[in-house]
């Protein structure tokens, strides 16, 4: 074990030090808190043995910035304190201590405590060790079913790309969504079409009105048949009841279950939100700034009010990002009459404002300083640069 010793008493340190090497350890050594602290972001430490009281950053500090710290693995801390009433050790506990001791140092005891942190510390890196295995296999399971998508439609394998990639923007954007289920929620959307593999491209390549009756019930297997590809792996099975119900829809109307509303986990709505979306962009070939009146045609039928909303938000930063290429992003209190509007201003709902174009007055100014503040816009506009003077 890599130990640090953070103690201001040097009889403390020198004894302590000479029994951890005794015992078969690498052994650090601080007379105060911020030394301490600088050696922890400098060298792999695996376990802290501190004084509670130590000149500069004392160490109950200490002990709260090594908790905080997620780059590395677990640091198993044993503070030492001539304290220990309950209160102590209820604060001291309350901090990120693992174990205690108290003055004057028992050796024996320490070395018993040492161990038992030693243990503890082994058995976090080889859970961490496999985790990283299993994680492994879990991205390379991944993509030997992404791999299949594309060698049977390399469009298809594409698609689910990008819905994975939009999938994890709303994530990130929908409250509702934790850290812990944005993984589960990027593989599901990346095989989401996956049991598509067993249906002929003459039926993928007709559009909806096209296809017949026993080609639409064969089409719409594939929700079902992608949950039994993947859900036969156990650590994809959450995954897998996302991929059963991407076609879902918030009236009920959906399948293969005819879920509706909250039925639907959120991470479902978010994959087939995503999947509608792109398919606009690149089946339909759908203008960005035309995008608000399909989604507003779906909202609280395919999709709910909010999912539609975020949706609503990523396209108008996606159109920003085209229009800054030739446009400044201004707010509304510089702008100037005679400057022109670079892309579609509308509301958070999609609702429209004032069109790509418009050469501004105090009119359309005061405008959309109006809707600012009911709170229906942003408080930034694009402007075409050639407009904005210098």
């Amino acid at each position: 074990m890599n130990i640090l010793i953070a103690d201001d008493d040097p009889a403390t340190l020198k004894r302590l030090a000479s029994r951890l090497s005794a015992w078969g350890h690498t052994v650090h050594q601080a007379a105060d808190g911020n030394t301490a602290w600088e050696i922890i972001g400098g060298t792999p430490v695996d376990m802290v043995i501190s004084d509670w009281m130590l000149p500069g950053m004392d160490g109950l500090e200490l002990c709260r910035r090594i908790r905080e710290r997620h780059e590395s693995g677990y640091v198993y801390l044993i503070r030492i304190s001539r304290q220990h009433s309950k209160a102590d050790i209820v604060r001291g506990l309350a901090s990120g201590v693992d174990d205690y001791i108290t003055k004057p140092i028992d050796v024996d005891t320490l070395h018993a405590r040492v161990e038992i942190g030693a243990r503890i510390v082994n058995l976090q890196r080889t859970l961490n060790r496999k985790i990283e295995i299993i994680t492994a296999n879990h991205i390379q399971t991944i993509h030997m079913f992404s791999r299949m998508m594309d060698v049977v439609d390399d469009e298809l394998g594409g698609h689910c790309r990008r819905t994975a990639d939009l999938a994890v923007k709303l994530a990130g954007l929908h409250p509702g969504v934790g850290d812990a289920e944005t993984p589960v929620i990027e593989t599901a959307a990346r095989l989401h079409d996956i049991g598509m593999v067993g249906i002929p491209k003459s039926i993928l390549n007709k559009r909806r009105t096209e296809i017949v009756e026993n080609e639409r019930q064969l089409y719409q297997s594939h929700a079902a048949m992608g949950a039994r590809i993947i859900g036969e792996i156990a650590i994809m099975k959450p995954a897998a009841l996302l991929v059963r119900m991407h076609h879902e829809q918030y009236n009920g109307k959906g399948f293969p279950d005819g879920l509706a509303g909250d039925e639907i986990p959120v991470g479902a709505q978010l994959i087939s939100a995503a999947s509608i979306y792109d398919n606009m962009i690149h089946k339909g070939k759908i203008a960005l700034d035309r995008i608000p009146e399909r989604l507003q045609r779906i909202r609280g039928y395919q999709l709910s009010p909010q999912v539609a909303a975020l949706l609503m938000e990523i396209n108008v930063a996606q159109q920003h990002d085209l229009a800054r290429k030739m446009a400044d992003e201004l707010e509304l209190d510089d702008l100037t009459a005679g400057m022109v509007i670079a892309a579609n201003v509308r509301m958070k709902t999609g609702a429209f404002v004032m069109a790509a174009d418009t050469e501004l007055d105090d009119y359309g100014i005061d405008k959309l300083k109006h809707f600012k503040t009911i709170g229906a816009i942003s408080n930034k506009v694009l402007i075409r640069k050639s407009t904005v003077r210098r």
